[in-house]
């Protein structure tokens, strides 16, 4: 006679919970890899390209070069100053003169490597009659901006800067007007947006 199979005998089902445990170790392991999951690094910012237009809201810029020139003083008894200096033609695309100095720098965020000067950065508009410091609305114009070298400091083969933009605001609610620097938010602080980064060689010494 035969016995009765038992419980034993019939095919068993698959136990999934320690591929689930797997999967979800898997994925904790590729986060933590990461740095977490609200610590993943921003993305880069796009490159930009030398000579192209750029939009930067009151601005229309192309950039154009980087130096390294020395200034000769004005009387004989300055010494001469070593400058990275950037050329850019710049459109004022507002309605009003705008001052090159406070307005279109402050949308050259960073630079890399960066260079701070003692006496901060000089922002000129070069004419006939001399330095200005005005960009007149539509009219492309030529600007340098200007960070003075240390005595012995050796200039970077390039620069990257990070550039920004400025945007017209206009509240309803009061008489507040006027071109301010964009932002946008990040870990819970107001940051300069930026639209991009420029990389620029920079020319070997010359003399004006």
């Amino acid at each position: 006679m035969t016995e009765p199979s038992s419980e034993d005998d019939r095919p068993r089902r698959p136990i999934l919970v320690p591929a689930v445990g797997l999967v979800l170790a898997t994925g904790l392991g590729i986060t933590a890899l990461l740095g977490g999951l609200n610590e993943a690094p921003d993305p880069k910012p796009p490159a930009l390209k030398l000579a192209t237009d750029i939009d930067q809201g009151q601005f229309k810029t192309q950039f154009v070069e980087s130096r390294v020139t020395v200034v000769q003083p004005d009387t004989s008894f300055g010494d001469p100053k070593r400058f990275l200096e950037v050329e850019a033609k710049v459109t004022n695309e507002g309605d009003e003169t705008a001052m090159v100095g406070s307005a279109f720098t402050s949308t050259l965020l960073k630079m890399t490597p960066e260079i701070k000067p003692k006496y901060g950065v000089i922002t000129i508009v070069p004419t006939q009659s001399g330095p200005s410091e005005l960009l007149q609305p539509g009219v492309p114009t030529k600007v340098l901006v200007r960070y003075e070298l240390e005595p012995g400091v050796k200039p970077p083969d390039t620069i990257t800067i990070d550039v920004g933009r400025r945007d017209y605001l206009k509240a309803d609610w009061a008489p507040a007007y006027g071109w301010v620097t964009a932002k946008e938010e990040k870990d819970d602080k107001q940051v300069p947006v930026v639209l991009g980064q420029i990389t620029l060689p920079v020319k070997p010494e010359a003399r004006s």
